[in-house]
């Protein structure tokens, strides 16, 4: 099994060249050639001897992840399901828009959650990414740009709180302007179920970094329907730590709310929902229930529609999504890693 180059560190990387008879200073060019060039192959990387190109890549990867089926939407946004060295698969999605573009990436291979609505956790969890495994879904998204994107989004499978120790090293390297890519941490949001104890360690690093809570009901009783009971906090344990993130970075929660049909789109939902975020200084995205294999559906247009101007009345800043990807399974709630699955049914997480 081939490590990936990004795997390997500074130090190792320069013995290797040293046994190679190589100078040091192809450390700080293959460097460039992955972090600030997005290169996705040693053959890309010409200020390289063609020796040296052969000799890397029979020892090593670029990349952690290995994409092996590729959909398109027409609105251009682009979903891959990529292998990773020991054969599981991992989604990423690219959403693109006219002033920017967005990656979703994931943590985990399936997810410990397994919220009701969502496809990531159905066949329960796998196992965590690494550093590498979840900084190359940039990387590949980026390459397919031509440039490095102008934001991440840490909402695919798996529940980032559970994955900190790997995920935390990645977001430093994402940000790292000398040795990684160099991106603001303003455009990285990172998403999760509600952990209080991961949100407060993400807290307690003191940076800038986005964070949006997948909050979906106004109550505890009616949260219970739609995340089970092992990863499931109290609202109130969850908000406090939210407030904690506020006061330790100075950012602003938003909370992810998918609306379900007849479950919690109702206007005294809406309204428990405005009184939340009001006391919690937070900003809402509604998200309509996308298609998927469970027994609810989407309100109607209008359902959402009056659900937004009930926040909107009440002072709470908020939107509606518009669903990007859908067809080909990459919108929010839909991704599931799941290699050899017709592309129909080829897959993430809120």
């Amino acid at each position: 099994m081939k490590l990936s180059i990004r795997e390997i560190d500074d130090k190792t990387l320069a013995e290797w060249l040293a046994q190679h008879k190589q100078p040091a200073f192809r450390a700080k060019q293959i460097r460039e050639w992955t972090d600030q060039r997005l290169a996705v192959s040693f053959a890309e990387m010409a200020n390289l001897p063609k020796a040296l190109r052969e000799q890397l890549a029979e020892e090593f990867t670029v990349l952690a992840i290995a994409p092996v089926n590729e959909l398109r939407a027409e609105d251009d946004t682009v979903k891959w399901l990529s292998e990773l060295q020991d054969k599981a698969a991992v989604e990423t999605v690219l959403i693109r828009a006219p002033r920017r573009n967005t990656v979703c990436i994931s943590t985990q291979v399936g997810c410990a959650v397994r919220c009701a609505f969502c496809e990531s956790g159905r066949n329960g969890f796998v196992r965590n990414l690494t550093p590498a495994e979840i900084c190359d879904q940039v990387v590949l998204a980026s390459h397919e740009c031509g440039k490095l994107v102008d934001n991440v989004v840490v909402m695919g499978t798996g529940e980032p709180m559970h994955n900190l120790d790997n995920l935390l090293p990645a977001l430093e390297t994402l940000c790292d302007p000398e040795h990684g890519f160099g991106m603001s941490a303003r455009h990285i949001t990172v998403s999760t179920s509600g952990i209080p104890a991961g949100i407060r360690r993400l807290a307690d690093q003191q940076r800038p970094w986005n964070l949006a809570l997948s909050l979906h009901a106004p109550s505890d009783t009616l949260r219970a329907l739609l995340i089970p009971p092992r990863h499931r906090h109290r609202i109130a344990d969850i908000l406090d730590a939210c407030a904690y993130y506020r006061k330790q970075t100075g950012r602003m929660v938003t909370f992810e709310y998918v609306l379900v049909g007849g479950l919690n789109d109702s206007k005294s939902c809406a309204r428990d929902l405005a009184d939340i975020a009001h006391s919690a200084h937070t900003k809402v995205n509604l998200i309509p229930l996308n298609p998927g294999a469970v027994r609810w559906k989407a309100p109607s247009p209008e359902t959402c529609e009056e659900f937004l101007h009930i926040l909107e009345i009440r002072g709470v800043q908020a939107t509606l999504r518009r669903r990007k990807g859908d067809h080909i399974r990459a919108a929010c709630g839909q991704l599931k890693a799941r290699k050899g699955a017709p592309e129909t049914d080829a897959p993430g997480k809120d």
